[in-house]
């Protein structure tokens, strides 16, 4: 039988309670059948094990219906169910602009996700990216390119640095030393695809709070970006 697991962080929204309910009656009630079998069939251990197996499903399906229907306007999220509340009570009910703001933000991540997944399958080619802070210099010629495709890859920790006037003689990305391998790949083929030639890494001197900059400017660690040809 299939494992089932429930990763509490995921479970965001009322109605996945449901989800995870049937996942426990099915977690649960493998857990009896499973004690049952190993013991004497003829004791009165596996008999009572296998009768709550039984008495488990009605009452798990009943506790379901109930919620499905007498308390299902409490399973919706917060925003419609406030809307539901307002309605009932014809008492305004607010929400604070904090929360407003954080449900659409929760929304976008998710229709991003959703496409991401759509578009690469069940792989995601650069899932660790999103943790990191960059910086891109805004004298870069393309520097609305760079800043719309770390946004395409989930990347919310986006800043900018540099002077007016200020461009860098040549097209580098700097990172810190401490990124592991795996990440340094994946910056090092964004790059490349941007159009950068040069990488080198962040000194601890350096007092950068950026783990990733697009258009450094130190020029005398600069190396060259290799891209497969």
């Amino acid at each position: 039988m299939e494992k089932k697991q429930i990763t509490p962080e995921r479970i965001t929204k009322p109605i996945q309670l449901l989800g995870a309910w049937l996942v426990g009656l099915l977690s649960v009630d493998a857990t009896f059948l499973t004690a049952a079998t190993k013991m004497d069939l003829a004791s009165w251990q596996s008999g009572a094990l296998t009768m709550a197996a039984i008495i488990n499903v009605p009452i798990f399906i009943g506790a379901l219906f109930l919620l499905q229907t007498k308390f299902r306007p409490e399973l919706q999220e917060d925003l419609y169910y406030s809307t539901y509340l307002s309605n009932r009570t014809n008492e305004p009910v607010k929400i604070s602009r904090t929360e407003a703001m954080f449900n659409e933000l929760e929304k976008r991540l998710e229709a991003i996700d959703n496409k991401t997944k759509e578009a690469v399958g069940t792989t995601i080619f650069t899932p660790v990216l999103s943790d990191l802070s960059f910086g891109v210099n805004i004298n870069l010629k393309n520097r609305d390119k760079v800043i719309s495709e770390l946004r395409t890859l989930g990347v919310l920790g986006i800043s900018e640095f540099g002077e007016r006037s200020g461009l860098p003689n040549i097209m580098k990305v700097a990172m810190s030393k401490y990124i592991p391998k795996e990440e340094v790949v994946e910056i090092l083929k964004i790059a490349g695809k941007l159009g950068f030639t040069h990488y080198g890494f962040i000194d601890d001197y350096e007092n950068i709070k950026d783990d990733v900059l697009f258009g450094a400017y130190k020029e005398e660690d600069a190396l060259t970006i290799v891209t497969p040809a």
